[in-house]
């Protein structure tokens, strides 16, 4: 058995090409969580942009209103309407009514230039029919109306409604002077009856370049937010990335076998709490490694695997089973053991009994124990193996072949010389192998207990592997086999072949004889 280890080179999980996964860009966690962020963002951004845009216009397009109807109404208030209704042709223009209320208009277009268009209307005789007493344009003046000329309000909703009270429009319209905003208030006599209106009126590109204006501050500020966001994005999905991929490294070496990796984050947060739990996690799992591999030293692997997976396979107790059962022990081992130093011995039962062990594990067997230089073995326990009289056949013609290597091994290492001496050519084994049930499982006591086969199949193994002694027929040359009826009748066709009946025997502890096989050599080639 080898020494129990947790290297990954040599790893069963490594060797079967398990690594950590190498994730596309667009299935990474960081990568998810940031553009989760960044749709976030902008899903929050998009909205409050238009809102601030439409919140913004609205304020600028009511101030500007305001403004309108202040102004308009300071002049409906300053205007004397004696004047207005002396102005009744444009031979009107250079007389002092004319004047004073063009000096009067000046002086607000002076005081405010987004004032464009100032102008002053007459009611007449139609309804919605309305004369120029004045059109003050400071930009285009040669585009005045004239005194006197006729205009036809009945389509301008903001001058019908600013006959009866101050009035302004709610978007920007296009008359004949193109887009503006207007404002219009009544112009009333002393008697409150209204004679006219004054009107006001803004060009559209103060109110474009007022939207302009609120769409670059909103847009400046969603850029800012967004990124700051961005910036908060990649600080959160930089904090999630480190901790993702230093465990999906550390997953990656326990999932290929090496179980010292450890994550060691030293944080406060959620991924500290999964790091300690994963630490301690693998903490166990190193040592739960090396108590299978320890305690597979002790007892076969396959058995150390069965009761660390099952916590009710540890109870005492066992279960019948059909099973085949090998008994192996080495020839001369007494002669053997006075030649050498003890050291030397236990360095030759190490090698024999190691590379046995081997043979038994290729063929799915289970060492139950070591007796010294014996070795039982059992094929179909604790694991169903449905062919288990073929698998201990050909695990005992694998094992005569191994033994001879090992001769060859101890010939050229010099140290077959020693039993040479005492006249053994070679180290050779007898084996044993009758198929039938026993009782497998947990024997002893509460504080100490091993796994055991017992049963009639049990002695008749050791049976037949002692009647090797009598027969003293070795065909494969390091190994004298028998095995009984019973498996001989399991065998493939095969083995059935090659199978060699060597009579009936009785056998100690039994009333009925048993017959006995062994196994040609396999044909050459």
């Amino acid at each position: 058995m080898p020494e129990p280890t947790t290297d990954a080179k040599h790893s069963p999980a490594r060797d079967l090409g398990i690594v950590p996964e190498a994730l596309p860009l667009l299935r990474r966690f960081h990568v998810r969580l940031t553009a989760l962020y960044a749709i976030a963002v902008f899903g929050v951004l998009v909205p409050m942009g238009a809102i601030f845009y439409s919140l913004g216009v609205n304020q600028e397009i009511e101030a500007l209103q305001q403004r309108l109807l202040t102004t308009a109404s300071v002049l409906s208030t300053a205007i004397d309407p004696a004047d207005v209704l002396a102005l009744a042709s444009r031979d009107d223009r250079g007389s002092p009514a004319y004047r004073r209320i063009e000096r009067l208009l000046a002086r607000v277009a002076a005081v405010d230039p987004e004032m464009h268009n100032i102008y002053v209307m007459r009611t007449t005789e139609t309804p919605g029919r309305l004369v120029f007493a004045i059109d003050y344009d400071r930009d285009r003046p040669d585009d005045s109306a004239t005194i006197g000329e006729p205009y036809d309000a009945s389509a301008v909703p903001v001058m019908m409604r600013g006959l009866k009270a101050p009035s302004v429009e709610d978007e920007v319209t296009v008359d004949a002077w193109g887009p503006s905003l207007a404002g219009c208030v009544p112009l009333r006599d002393d008697n409150g009856k209204t004679i006219g209106l004054v009107g006001i009126d803004v060009l559209g590109r103060r109110v474009d370049a007022a939207r302009a204006r609120v769409l670059q501050v909103a847009v400046g500020v969603s850029l800012l937010a967004l990124l700051l966001l961005s910036l908060a994005a990649m600080a959160v999905g930089r904090n999630v990335r480190e901790p993702l991929e230093r465990m999906i490294r550390a997953t990656g070496r326990i999932a290929g076998g090496d179980l010292d990796a450890r994550l060691g984050l030293e944080r406060a947060d959620e991924f500290g709490v999964v790091g300690r739990h994963f630490d301690t996690m693998a903490s166990g799992l190193e040592e739960r490694e090396y108590i299978r591999d320890t305690f597979g030293r002790y007892v076969s692997e396959e058995v150390a695997r069965s009761l660390l997976a099952d916590k009710k396979q540890t109870r005492l107790g066992g279960e019948v089973r059909d099973v085949t059962v090998l008994f192996s022990d080495l020839r001369g081992y007494s002669t053997i053991s006075e030649q050498l130093a003890p050291a030397e011995v236990v360095d030759l039962l190490n090698r024999y009994l190691g590379a046995m062990n081997e043979v038994i594990d290729a063929h799915d067997g289970v060492v139950i124990e070591f007796l010294g230089d014996a070795i039982l073995a059992v094929f179909g326990a604790p694991s169903d193996l449905p062919d288990h009289p073929e698998r201990a056949v050909r695990c005992a013609d694998a094992m005569a072949r191994r033994l001879s290597e090992l001769n060859h091994e101890w010939d050229a290492e010099g140290l077959s010389l020693r039993w040479q001496q005492v006249g053994l050519e070679r180290l050779s084994q007898r084996i044993g192998i009758h198929s039938g049930e026993v009782v497998a499982g947990n024997l002893g006591s509460r504080k100490r207990a091993k796994y055991a086969i017992i049963g009639d199949t049990v002695n008749v193994a050791a049976r037949l592997e002692q009647l090797n002694k009598e027969l003293g027929d070795d065909p494969n040359g390091t190994s004298a086999l028998l095995f009984s009826d019973a498996t001989q009748q399991r065998l493939g066709a095969e083995l059935a072949a090659r199978a060699r009946r060597r009579g009936e025997f009785v056998v100690k502890g039994r009333a009925a004889a048993v017959g006995a096989w062994t196994l040609a050599p396999a044909p050459a080639g």
